[in-house]
């Protein structure tokens, strides 16, 4: 009745080729994913940028923000300052935003696709998106990245997609303004809307409005750039022309070529599967005009691993998006043969392997931290950090990323000692290499990604251990003489960690005891007794808790 053929086909159902592409497996990943998203938001270490765009906001809502580049983004999570708990809590709530704008992403991404192909393929495009390298990592951190793709994705479906009627053409002009203003890296997917405008090019209306969308968003930009400068507190020293020039030559001009070829690599091991299927997008487009289109979608990514500075782990989930549109049609190339078979299971691999990575990671040292500096302080003070850590108390010290600290050394002049005498910070984090090779190393040293010899030893000479990575103003030392006089390293109250009695200032003092001075205190006590002031804070101060531990797990890790 039926051919033999056919039911032994029957007879064994589909094979393992089918299974992995079918619409089941393929979207009951991307929920999967999705849903771990949700989970690692809460999870995942805190990068320290994160802190640090969150402390541009607390720095605009306190009056104190004076950088107008690429702090746009404090107007639009002003509200975060008001959820309640710690700075974890409010990035947390954040990533979950941002959790949000990477699932926009993906849509555009779907969106894009299924006009070049169909559903089934578009699909594939999400999920080779999402376990593409870093995205589950990084593609939900509270950065401008986030932001800018979710903008530029957007307005990249509607110029590919849509008819461009008036709406489309504001919308358009309204998300390109907002991802440049929140980022100006936006630049780097000019190669990407050149390639739309070119694929549209078969009606010249519709080329003719997504140019009026631009000319519109120009005007729009510069308003709202003009309205942000005017909400700072004071006129930036330098244009915004001249900053952004600067960076330019910064990122793009002055690293050479590939400076971040590893990140990259490791980048282009973990997405082996949209690699694959990009790559036959491309060599198969079918017709000229394809072929450019998919080109320009691609230029973005190769563009930026050759030439961007800053092409950091977190930086490829932003910069990846349209070449993802190409792994839809090369995935629709392929059929369902085992190749795409072979390329779904290497993005299911990869992105379980990193899904577990990313798991493994834990904020628990950063909560209990940040906690113990609250329990601590519960009023602001000022501090020393890298990174702003603290977002919520003031801080008006340079950034000590890697940039950073070479600009720093550029200028080479040293800044503790008047930071120490103009705002008196109690608190010292010692949450970057610089900061902890200057507490921690048996010796100073000049190399050139510490802080200078002069301010290293401000430092020093003002901070003593409490716990975990808190320093808090203070003196140690061994007495060397029956009397000396010991400065005071900022103006307050000190509480005694003695062995002995001493005499201090002519008053004698128990262990525990309290003094309140400023400037040099005379100590008397025994030769050989191990003193420590420590600065006194209202709570009661446990040196123990916090256990040892680096506070970040750094860009490149999963």
């Amino acid at each position: 009745m039926f051919p033999e053929a056919t039911l032994a086909g029957t007879a064994r159902g589909p094979n393992r080729s089918d299974l992995l592409t079918s619409s089941v497996v393929v979207r009951g990943a991307i929920l999967l994913g999705f849903s771990l998203l949700v989970v690692l938001s809460w999870t995942r270490n805190v990068n320290w940028d994160e802190f640090y765009f969150l402390s541009r906001i607390h720095e605009h809502l306190a009056g104190s923000l004076e950088t107008p580049m690429q702090t746009f983004h404090v107007h639009l999570f002003g509200w975060l300052a008001q959820v309640p708990g710690t700075e974890m809590t409010q990035i947390f709530v954040a990533r979950l935003c941002m959790t949000g704008l990477f699932a926009w992403t993906a849509w555009s991404i779907h969106r894009i696709a299924t006009q070049l192909g169909d559903r089934r393929t578009a699909d594939i495009a999400v999920l080779a998106f999402l376990t593409s390298g870093f995205a589950l990592a990084h593609g939900t951190s509270f950065r401008a990245d986030p932001i800018a793709a979710a903008c530029l994705m957007g307005a990249l479906a509607i110029v590919m997609t849509g008819r461009m009627s008036l709406w489309q053409i504001f919308a358009v002009a309204i998300l390109s303004t907002l991802a440049v203003l929140v980022t100006i890296k936006s630049a780097l997917y000019l190669p990407a809307f050149l390639g739309a405008l070119l694929w549209r090019s078969d009606r010249l209306a519709v080329v003719g409005r997504i140019v009026l969308a631009g000319l519109i968003a120009l005007p729009i930009a510069a308003g709202l750039f003009a309205l942000h400068v005017a909400s700072l507190p004071a006129p930036p020293e330098a244009s915004a022309l001249d900053n952004a020039g600067a960076a330019a030559s910064k990122t793009l001009v002055q690293s050479g070529f590939f400076p971040r070829s590893n990140t990259a690599l490791l980048w282009a091991l973990l997405s082996l599967g949209p690699i694959t299927l990009a790559v036959i997008g491309l060599l198969r487009a079918g017709s000229f005009r394809r072929g450019i289109l998919f080109l320009s979608f691609a230029v973005p990514l190769i563009a930026s691993v050759i030439l961007y500075r800053n092409a950091f782990a977190y930086f490829f989930p932003f910069i990846v998006p349209p070449l993802m549109v190409i792994v839809a049609f090369g995935a629709m190339r392929v059929g369902r043969g085992p190749v795409l078979a072979c390329a779904i299971a290497l993005s299911l691999v990869s992105g379980f392997w990193q899904g577990m990575r990313s798991l493994g990671e834990h904020a628990a040292l950063q909560r209990a931290t940040i906690a113990e500096v609250h329990r601590l302080f519960p009023e602001p003070v000022h501090y020393i950090d890298h990174n702003a850590m603290i977002s919520t108390f003031p801080r008006e010290l340079f950034f000590m990323s890697s940039w950073g600290i070479e600009g720093y050394h550029g200028v080479g002049v040293p800044v503790m000692a008047a930071y120490l005498e103009e705002h008196a910070p109690p608190l010292l984090l010692t949450n970057r290499w610089a900061l902890h090779q200057t507490m921690t190393a048996s010796e100073m040293t000049d190399d050139p990604h510490a802080l200078l010899p002069e301010d290293q030893a401000v430092l020093r000479a003002s901070y003593i251990h409490y716990s975990g990575t808190i320093w808090l103003a203070g003196l140690e030392m061994t007495l060397g003489s029956e009397t000396a006089a010991h400065a005071l390293p900022i103006p307050g109250r000190y509480r005694l960690e003695s062995p002995v009695d001493l005499i201090i200032d002519g008053r004698r003092v128990s262990d525990g005891d309290i003094i309140e001075g400023s400037g040099l205190v005379t100590i008397s006590g025994p030769l050989g007794t191990d003193v420590r002031l420590i600065w006194h804070t209202d709570a009661v101060q446990d040196e123990g808790a916090l256990p040892k531990g680096w506070l970040y797990a750094g860009f490149w890790r999963l």
